[in-house]
């Protein structure tokens, strides 16, 4: 490490790479106070050349095997080559900060018992929840606790598009347009929509909780908003109930639960308020109970904030040479958890059918729901819609077991005496 600064190698030069940049030469003084030396952009690494020319390195191993760089800023997203970026800097001795939650995710335990070996540090705050310190606080705030239930709005895209469609009551599609216009969402917003970014980060808590590799394929359902019609947003409201992207980790006697998916929250709940691109993330501690955490979970200058505060915590940690002396992580790659397999879950459910306009349609409905065990809370009909042969019929459901309703959702799909298209089914978070 040079005498008078801490050098940073810095691989991805996109937005938040920018912003990284960009935080860092207007805070000088902040991080100056915060770790008795400058932090200086000694390399930049990106497919293109860049703005800062005499900056600009060709090729990321260059700046892996620079002697004089002290920490490695991962911030090309993907698997690969961030996993080998990540590892190789590891290995040549480099600390490293990564927003990377897919690579992460995926090679959890590559990354961290490599970092373990070489006794090096990787910080990967903005990995989750954008500028929210949900990292930290699960790893060092939460340190005593035994961790109970982590449920999340872990996804500021999708968050941004439900705000949208609620309103100003417009179909997913044109919120998407919104979401796309005002930079939250991506020209292929497939990661985001469809729940993997939001599995990826809910994997990383899980595997953070209980000191185990939780992998995104143990999650049972990944479930996006891409399917989400208006007309149930609608409806819902007229329940009490808000839609939210919610990714849940519970530990039971069972195992691990471990869900994605489109939830109804009644509008008392926390996450009811939590709007556009804000995330809002609740860990339960046995001792502890409840904890919330919110903020920006999209946008460059959040996620870029939370890249900075890495760097700057990391950097106290390489002026003191204490950097992965002690794993930042405690993993043990031999420790297994029971998983809690998909159709075993309880919870109320929001069922809407649409359905023939034909006598004792909704008896008919109640009763094969009722063969299953599946108990009505309350119900909704509307029939002779525009003055067609249909109607609709909404139902909430008493908490049952989800293996049970698909069982019974199969059989009245099937009756073509009942049903016009395929039920809809949310989940109500309690």
């Amino acid at each position: 490490m040079e005498k008078n600064y801490i050098n940073v190698g810095l691989i991805g030069y996109g937005t938040v790479g920018k912003g990284v940049v960009k935080i860092l030469e207007e805070k000088k003084n902040i991080v100056l106070r915060k770790i008795g030396k400058p932090i200086r952009i000694k390399s930049i690494c990106d497919l293109s050349p860049i703005d800062k020319p005499e900056l600009y390195v060709k090729n990321f191993k260059d700046i892996i095997k620079d002697p004089k760089i002290d920490l490695i800023v991962e911030l090309i997203g993907g698997y690969e080559p961030a996993r080998t970026i990540i590892t190789e800097s590891l290995k040549a001795g480099k600390n490293v900060v990564s927003a990377n939650k897919a690579a992460l995710a995926k090679y959890w335990d590559q990354i961290f018992t490599t970092a373990q070996i070489y006794q090096k540090a990787i910080y990967y705050e903005a990995s989750v929840g954008g500028v929210i310190p949900v990292v930290q606080g699960l790893s060092e705030g939460l340190a005593s606790e035994e961790i109970l239930e982590i449920k999340g709005i872990l996804n500021g895209t999708t968050n941004f598009i439900l705000s949208e469609m609620k309103k100003h009551c417009v179909s997913y599609e044109e919120a998407l347009k919104s979401a796309q216009e005002a930079g939250y969402a991506e020209a292929d917003p497939s990661f985001d929509v469809n729940g993997i970014d939001t599995a990826n980060k809910l994997a990383i808590l899980a595997s953070l909780a209980w000191g185990s590799w939780v992998k995104v394929k143990n999650i049972s359902v990944i479930k996006g908003i891409a399917d989400l019609d208006i007309e149930d947003i609608l409806i819902t409201r007229e329940f009490g109930y808000d839609v939210k992207l919610i990714g849940s980790a519970q530990k039971t006697k069972d195992g691990i639960d471990l869900s994605v998916q489109p939830c109804l929250v009644t509008h008392e709940h926390a996450f009811a308020t939590v709007e556009n691109e804000y995330n809002a993330i609740m860990i339960t501690g046995k001792d502890s109970g409840d904890v919330l955490f919110y903020g920006k979970g999209a946008g460059q200058l959040p996620a870029a904030s939370a890249v900075v505060s890495d760097i700057i915590n990391l950097s106290k940690s390489i002026v003191t040479n204490t950097a992965g002396i002690v794993p930042d992580v405690v993993y043990d790659s031999m420790k297994k958890i029971k998983i809690i397999p998909a159709g075993k879950s309880k919870a109320p459910y929001y069922l809407r059918f649409a359905v023939l306009d034909r006598p004792n349609v909704l008896s008919k409905i109640s009763g094969i729901l009722s063969e299953f065990k599946v108990s009505i809370a309350r119900s909704l009909a509307q029939f002779n819609i525009n003055k067609k042969d249909y109607g609709k019929i909404a139902i909430i459901t008493h908490e049952t077991c989800s293996e049970n309703l698909e069982k019974a959702l199969k059989k009245i799909n099937a009756t073509k005496s009942i049903t016009k298209s395929k039920t809809v089914k949310i989940k109500i978070e309690i």
